[in-house]
Order: structure tokens, then sequence, then C-alpha cells
């Protein structure tokens, strides 16, 4: 077993080339691609068992110096393979992980960004290209294992991405596990309900691996295990409680080291061994627990504790033996490796962020490694390039003396910034980054695109925006002129207008065309639920019609004094509420003493030109809105409701008496229009509105229109 020094010492050793050149323009988004591998015979790949470990460190595994925690079948395979010391997860947090490693694609590619929770309504995409999806139409038989954690709507259901069968838990991602399903294909089949029940899932999961290998007869098999362990909650079964110097963590890992020696005993047992590809990583590193070997930062952070994992792989026959590999490897290589080994050509029109990794497995070195990058959220965050590490962003708020520049063959701790002594090297990675960036949102971008700003205002025209992509060019992506002639409008619903506008436009430059919108005053009357309506921005250039995307908006009516209106949420739900000052004189006018005259409750939305724009929606159970009502009496309408959580109902008193009793409580999606009439008298005057929650402080104020 090597010692924690040697292993720190073997660490500290880079790629051992300089850095790459890049060019200031956009990333190369196709993986290099080495020749193909003259070993296999064409059309048959190897088998492929990958295996992800949740959340183990850098430094919890013997092989890579751990001294509290004892692995030998692990470390066994790392003496019968190739252990990488500079390998990377996807991510430093699990579901982008996940995501990066089965698409080869940096995860806001995939529309994975953040660690999905037990009721998310996003995930993995059905639309994506994965792994075992290539497999799959390869010959192979494909199975996931385990955690799933990428979606548990049935479009992100693993069958969905290439998957023949699944047996594991589709959500376990913290400590509040319990209950948790644990399904077979479409259905669930048992529940975890304690520590006990969760303690059989590493067994289980190994039993299902065995019986996979046996299932697929005599088709190429890809396996895809993704344990449970060593993440928070922790347990194991009996025989390993107390088992380990590492506490009750290296007691799991040391049960998944035991689980992972039976599976590889049984691969022996059937002379697989020469025709099995086993990967072992993990998803990201530590959380509380596990060692990082030394590595600066931990889970949720790009710093090296964060993102560098323990790396191995075995292939007896091909991937050399006994072998310590400084090159840098990464999750997102990993698509491309295997397509290359089972002869499978990726979709030439989705773009890839990994490298083709055949040579290194046979032990050659990569003549060409683009640079590694690492995303938190949809921003570019770090970027690995042969010896040098550059930070621009950290997980968190604080964001000072940035950027970081690490040289990791010197300063494997990344303890000593030298982006000021390298103000090339830190200016030609910023602008690589820079450039992903960009990259990504554009592959994200629609060729047209409506930015609604809902509500919309019945009875009045309003400005809607569509923007136009670069794409849209006649003579296509490169060569156009830079002028061309369009017709822009959005198709609307029945009774509705739009304009049309036509002009000669730049489309290199992404232009923005404003085009008029206006609902009839019925599709704001304020009765019963908010009703959306669709938009579709539409554009004639070249002879061709491309139409973008439908956008769901809402129209509310026009109010003569003010409204409180929303904002566009994700895919253009209500989800933000904003105040839209209708006039000069507006009754919501800060400066004439209008608006929240209570501390405002806190916001959503956290900016913009509007001084009051602040959302009614949470964590203050009252609050007191100031009005300038005009004279004579008027009508208010309040809508209440919120796109994303259940909403109590609320109390309204003007001045001090009750005018609108508590609604029920309505669903997550649900909007409820209350009305109450005041007299200004007979010059107007100004009132006071108190709103109190009624159950808790999960209250919101949508719209408020004066008539």
């Amino acid at each position: 077993m090597a010692s924690r020094r040697e292993v720190l010492a073997t660490s500290a050793v880079a790629v051992g080339a300089t850095a790459l050149p890049l060019s200031a323009g956009a990333p190369n988004a196709r993986a290099a691609v080495a020749d193909p591998d003259p070993t296999r015979p064409p059309g048959r790949g190897p088998n492929v068992v990958l295996i992800v470990l949740d959340d183990l460190g850098y430094g919890d595994l013997g092989c890579y110096g751990s001294e509290l925690i004892d692995t030998p079948h692990l470390d066994r395979l790392a003496r019968q393979g190739t252990r990488f010391t500079q390998g990377y997860s996807g991510a430093p947090v699990c579901s982008p992980s996940r995501a990066a490693l089965l698409t080869g694609r940096v995860p806001p590619r995939t529309g994975v960004r953040k660690v999905l929770s037990r009721d998310d309504s996003q995930g993995l995409r059905a639309a994506e290209k994965t792994l075992p999806g290539y497999l799959r139409d390869a010959g192979y038989h494909t199975a996931a294992i385990g955690k799933w954690h990428l979606g548990r709507l049935d479009e992100n259901h693993p069958s969905r991405h290439g998957f023949d069968s699944y047996f594991g838990v589709d959500a376990m991602f913290s400590e509040d596990s319990y209950p948790t399903e644990i399904w077979r294909d479409g259905a669930p089949v048992g529940t975890l309900r304690n520590d006990a029940d969760l303690a059989t899932l590493t067994r289980r999961f190994t039993d299902e691996a065995i019986d996979v290998i046996d299932r697929a007869g005599k088709r190429p098999f890809f396996i895809y295990l993704a344990e449970t362990m060593p993440h928070l909650p922790l347990a194991v079964e009996p025989e390993f409680e107390g088992r380990s110097r590492g506490g009750l963590y290296g007691d799991a890992v040391e049960s998944v080291d035991h689980h992972l020696g039976r599976l590889f005993r049984a691969l022996a047992d059937r002379g697989l061994e020469r025709d099995t590809l086993v990967v072992v990583a993990s998803d990201n590193g530590p959380w509380f627990e596990g060692s990082t070997g030394g590595l600066r930062g931990r889970k949720s952070g790009c710093y090296e504790g964060g993102v560098r994992v323990p790396f191995l792989m075995r292939w007896t026959g091909t991937v050399p033996r006994g072998r310590d590999s400084h090159q840098v490897v990464s999750f997102l290589d990993v698509l491309p490796t295997l397509c290359g080994l089972a002869g499978v050509v990726p979709d030439p029109g989705v773009r890839l962020d990994g490298t083709d990794l055949r040579t290194v497995l046979r032990g050659e070195r990569l003549r060409e490694r683009p640079p590694v990058p690492f995303f938190l959220g949809r921003h570019a965050a770090a970027v690995r390039d042969g010896r040098w590490k550059l930070h621009v962003r950290r997980a968190g708020r604080n964001q000072r003396f940035l950027p970081e520049l690490f040289d990791l063959e010197a300063d494997p701790r990344e303890v000593a910034n030298m982006a000021a002594r390298r103000p090339e090297v830190t200016e030609r990675l910023r602008t690589y980054l820079a450039a992903l960036e960009e990259d990504v949102a554009s592959e994200r971008r629609p060729a047209v695109a409506l930015a609604a700003k809902p509500p919309l205002f019945a009875g009045r025209a309003n400005t809607l925006r569509v923007r136009l992509s670069p794409a849209l060019r006649p003579d296509g992506d490169s060569g156009g002129k830079a002028k061309a002639k369009v017709s822009v409008t959005v198709a609307v619903p029945a009774g509705w207008t739009a304009t049309t506008v036509r002009k000669a436009v730049d489309l290199t430059a992404a232009p923005v065309v404003e085009v008029d919108v206006t609902p009839p005053p019925s599709a704001g009357a304020p009765a019963g639920r908010l009703r959306g309506h669709r938009l579709t921005p539409r554009v004639v250039v070249g002879g061709r019609t491309v139409t973008g995307a439908d956008v769901q908006v809402h129209a509310v009516p026009y109010g003569r004094d003010a409204a409180l209106a929303l904002d566009a949420g994700p895919e253009g739900r209500p989800a933000l509420p904003s105040y839209r000052h209708l006039t000069p004189a507006t009754a919501w006018d800060r400066a004439a003493g209008f608006g929240w005259v209570s501390a405002p409750p806190q916001s959503r939305a956290h900016a913009g030109p509007d001084p009051l724009r602040r959302g009614v929606v949470r964590d203050r159970s009252a609050a007191v809105l100031r009005l300038r009502l005009a004279a004579g009496r008027r009508r208010i309408s309040l809508l209440r409701g919120d796109d994303k959580r259940p909403t109590h109902g609320f109390t309204v008193a003007a001045d001090g008496e009750t005018v609108i009793e508590p609604g029920p409580r309505l669903p997550a999606g649900a909007y409820r229009w209350e009305e109450f009439v005041l007299d200004g008298g007979a010059e107007g005057r100004t009132i006071d509105l108190g709103l109190t929650g009624t159950g808790g402080n999960r209250w919101t104020l949508v719209a408020l229109v004066v008539h």
C-alpha cells in the first residue's frame, strides 16, 4: 500500500506538459479523438462496469494513501490496472456531476445545474444523448443500479436515457432521506424507512449487478453501478459495524469495498476479466466526513478537494497493469472514450466537452489534452489546463480576490495565487472560460425567442421583445451577409392583435425587435383563476419562416392607478413579482410616501431599475401597503397564489377594517382573484392596507389593480 507521503508526492505531478495554447475564440466543443483501438474487433467493444461511489474523498482508499480505512479489493483492482492521480468528477456536487458523466457535456448544457431535491420538477431531459443510449444502439445490454438522482419525472427516468433495466433509489440526496422508495424499472418495489433498511442497499446493489451479468447472455453489457455510500446518512450491516478505524464513514467504505470484491470475483469466475473494463470513481469530493488527501476544499467547491477524486481503470490485457498515470482524466471523457471502444460515433450535432482517452487506456501519452472546465450552476467557475488551474468563481457569497491561478505541479494544495505573476496564463484561461460559457448559453438559446414580461395589461398595447439568433443568417452560420431583411411578428390568441415589423438587421449581433401585442379587455377579467395565454414569436428571413418556442403569458386588467404585476419565471411561468410604474403620478411612487410602509416582505427578486422591485413572497406574516386612492368608489382586485408552492390565504384590512377574509389554501400553480370596494371620497385619500397571513408566512400577493 502506498504511504500518504508517497501519494501526496505523486499527486503533485501534473500532466507534465506546459499549458496547451488556446485561441481567444470559442472553445473546441468536439472531443479530441484518438486513433481507433487496433486490439478490438470492429463492432465489439468490452463489457463495461462503471462504478460511482457517493462523496468518496480522494484520500479515502488505501491505494490513495488512507491509513484509517482498509480497501483491499479496490487496492487490488488498482494493482491490476491503472491508478489515475489527476482524475476529476464532472462537478463538485452530485446531480450535475452524474449528468456530465452520462452525457460527456458540462452540466449546464444538460439542464442539470444543481443538486436535485426529492420534489424537483427538473431533471435530465429525455432529448439528451447519453452513454447508455449509444451503447444500447450498439447492441449492449444496459443496466442502471443504485442512486439515480437525475430527476423523478417520467421523462427523467433511466429507461428514457438508454437503460434496459433499473434497480435503485430515485432521490437519495440528504440526511432527510426517509421514507425513500426503491424502484425496479418503472414501479416501486419497496421503501427505505430507517438506517437498517439503508444498510442493506450495498449488498442488494451488488446482487443485482451480478444478476445483470448473467441476464446479458452473449450480449456485451454496460452496468452503471451508483452506490449510495459513503454519502450521509451512513449505515452498514452489523458485520461491518466498528470494523474500521475511520468511524462509521470508514465502515461504510469498507462495506462497499467488500461487496465490490464480490462483483469482481463474479467477473473472474465467469472468465470475463479480459473482456470487461471496470472503472471506479467518485461523483465529487467528501462532504462532512472523509479525506481529501490533503487537497484544499471539499464537496460543493471547485478547489481540488471538491473535484479531484479516485479514478481506477482495469481491463486485463489492455489497460497497463500496476501503473500510475498522471494525465488529467475527467467524467467528461468517459462517453467519448467508451463510444470509441464500442465503435460508436456520437451524434455530430451534439456538442461534447470530453476527450477520447483510448490511447491513455493503453498507457500512451495523449498528445493534446483540451482543458477540463468546472461549472457552478450556469456559470463557469474554474478550469484545469496542464499544470495550471484557474478559478474565476467560488461557491458561496465570498467572491473576493479572484481570479486565482495555481500551479498544480508545484502547488497541488492551491496555496499560492500566481494570477498577478502570470497574467498571460490568467487572461488566456479567462478568455477560454468566457468563450465556453457563451458557447453553452448559445446552445440553449433558440433561433427566435420571445422575451415576454408577464403580465400583459388587457386593453392596451404591450411592447414585447423578440430576440433573433445569428443562426438565422440566410447563408448559414459562417460567411453570411451582415444585413438581412426580416419580418418579425408574434402569433397571438384569437381576439388579440400584434404588429408586424419589417426591417433590415445585423443578425450577427443577435438583434432584438420590438413588437406590440394588445390583448382584448376580456383577457384580463379578474375572475376565478389566473388564465395563461400562449404567444409564439415568428420571423421570416431569406424566404423561410422560423418559429420560436411558445411562451405563456398572463393578462391582468389595466388599472387607472397602478398594478403590482408578475415577471416571467422559468419557461414563462409566473414566479417573480415586481412593481410596475404605469404613470408618472402612480400611487406606487415611494417619493410621495406610498408603497410598503412596513419593512417589505422578503423578496425572490433582488435587483432592477424599479426601487420598489420587491416580491410579496414570504418570511413576514404581516405587512402594510400604503395606497393613494383617487376620488370616488374604486374596485380593488388582488391576485394571490404561487407557481412553485402551496400558499395560504391572507386577511386584508383597510385602515383597520377587514375587507377580505382569508380564502382557501391554494395548491402550487393555482391563483385566485379577491375583490373589495373602497371609497376615495370627494377628493381622494391615502389608505393603509394591512395584509396578514393566516397559515404562517407562506402567502403571496401577485397583483393589485385599482379600477
